[in-house]
């Protein structure tokens, strides 16, 4: 291995721990929401894993703008995007419990290659503030248009 290739990995590493910690500094208060566009939507395999139905409060499914929506092969990832919107179902953590399943997430989607950023869920009749998760780097992979990724294992025969 090259030492510029060490730099290179080293630095991914060390952005990632710096975004982990930047990520808890904050206050967590007694409720988190994400916006989950992924395999934590509802029957793929982070919901099963989770048990994201007994976890975690189900609020609705919401199209956010602003975001394109890539194939990652097993999993998806999004980064910004003028024009682009994904589908993305919004899930409330409150009390202990919950909230240490949303930590378990959130370390898996750090460490992957994610970071948090905030954005306005709306839903019928509310308007909330969560989190969602964008991949660190602008994918070089296959655009998913609808911005859907169940129906994107749907239609390519995937493996939910």
């Amino acid at each position: 291995m090259s030492q510029e290739t060490d730099r290179t990995l080293y630095g991914r590493v060390f952005h990632r721990n710096v975004c982990w910690q930047r990520s808890y500094e904050r206050a967590e208060g007694e409720e988190l929401l994400m916006a989950l566009y992924g395999s934590l939507r509802n029957g793929l395999y982070n919901n099963r894993r989770f048990d994201l139905q007994n976890r975690s409060e189900f609020l609705g499914t919401i199209k956010i703008d602003g975001y394109s929506l890539y194939s990652l092969g097993p999993y998806p990832a999004v980064y910004p995007s003028e024009k682009g919107s994904v589908v993305a179902e919004v899930r409330r953590f409150s009390g202990k419990r919950q909230l240490e399943v949303a930590k378990s997430i959130d370390y898996m989607e750090l460490f992957g290659g994610y970071h948090r950023e905030y954005v306005d869920l709306e839903l019928p009749e509310k308007k909330l503030r969560g989190i969602i998760y964008v991949y660190d780097e602008k994918p070089e992979t296959e655009v998913i248009d609808h911005g859907d990724w169940a129906r994107y294992l749907k239609e390519k025969e995937l493996p939910e």
